[in-house]
């Protein structure tokens, strides 16, 4: 299996538009990397591509990676998007794929509605375009098997916020020879399920959005906490460290980091704990080959 990490930044990505923030200072003046807004690309053969969400930076991302590029008149290696959740930062990027004559997307029926009540959304889920509802089970697909994995999470904010079963996955994907991988960008808490599967596979990437739970408030970015926005901060009481730290996959990561995160900047403190707990923060245009018996992994960081 193939796995192209397209984006590690949350919304808005790294420098933020309108932020000025030490951060995103840092990525301005190239003392930090820039990173694009959080985005999976995955391949059980390295000739067609499914990709796990699809930002606003989506067509920049596939420019600057020549396994996704087209490669003839109207031809593209990419075959799908699977939709984490119904938040504009993972979904506006659909719009990208107007063009496409057949197109599949997958997600939930909670995130298949919140999208297509908006009618720039809609005809994603008419002919000759497929949107196919993850909640009935795996998905074959270019060869690879994904299946969604529930995890806590809530409606976006235009929809409402509300917490309901569906507003947000996460995905374990597996190809022919059993290779694993989990992509959970977003998500309230670690729970049962997505443990067990991030225990079976070879490499799994957990939602880093925020260090701590009042990071906005504490910068003065924001007046809302990390829980209050759907994301389990990194660090505290409740946090999802611990939990990654001890899980049994041999590689694992963190990816959806904020811009207000002090993990981006080596320097910190935060960012030693993360490396002495064994975890990375991935970055943008990782390639990760994971193979059944040999594992060879060039995450960036």
């Amino acid at each position: 299996m193939q796995l192209h990490v397209l984006g590690s930044a949350a919304g808005g990505g790294v420098p933020q538009w309108n932020c000025g923030c030490s951060n995103c200072t840092a990525a301005r003046e190239q003392r930090l990397p820039s990173r694009t807004q959080a985005s999976l690309a995955a391949s059980a053969d390295g000739r067609s591509w499914v990709l796990f969400n699809a930002t606003t930076d989506i067509r920049r991302q596939i420019e600057r990676d020549p396994a996704l590029v087209a490669r003839g008149a109207r031809e593209s290696p990419i075959c799908g998007v699977f939709l984490t959740d119904a938040n504009i930062d993972h979904c506006a990027g659909l719009l990208e794929f107007r063009q496409a004559g057949s197109f599949a997307v997958h997600s939930t029926a909670v995130v298949r509605d919140t999208l297509c009540a908006n009618a720039m959304f809609a005809p994603f889920a008419a002919p000759p375009r497929t949107w196919t509802l993850v909640d009935d089970g795996a998905v074959e697909i270019a060869g690879l098997r994904v299946s969604a994995v529930p995890v806590d999470g809530q409606l976006p904010s235009f929809a409402g916020s509300g917490r309901t079963d569906g507003a947000a996955v996460a995905y374990a994907i597996e190809d022919g020879a059993g290779v694993k991988a989990v992509y959970a960008p977003i998500l309230l808490e670690i729970g049962a399920p997505l443990r067990q599967a991030a225990d079976r596979a070879d490499a799994a990437f957990f939602d880093g959005s925020f260090w701590s739970d009042d990071e906005l408030i504490a910068l003065g970015l924001g007046t809302r906490t990390a829980r209050q926005m759907g994301h389990a901060p990194i660090a505290g009481a409740g946090g999802s460290l611990d939990t990654v730290r001890a899980l049994a996959c041999p590689r694992t990561f963190y990816t959806h980091a904020n811009n207000s995160n002090p993990i981006l900047d080596p320097s910190t403190q935060a960012a030693a704990e993360l490396r002495a707990a064994g975890i990375a923060l991935v970055e943008d245009g990782a390639v990760l080959t994971l193979e059944a018996r040999v594992r060879r992994v060039n995450a960036g960081a």
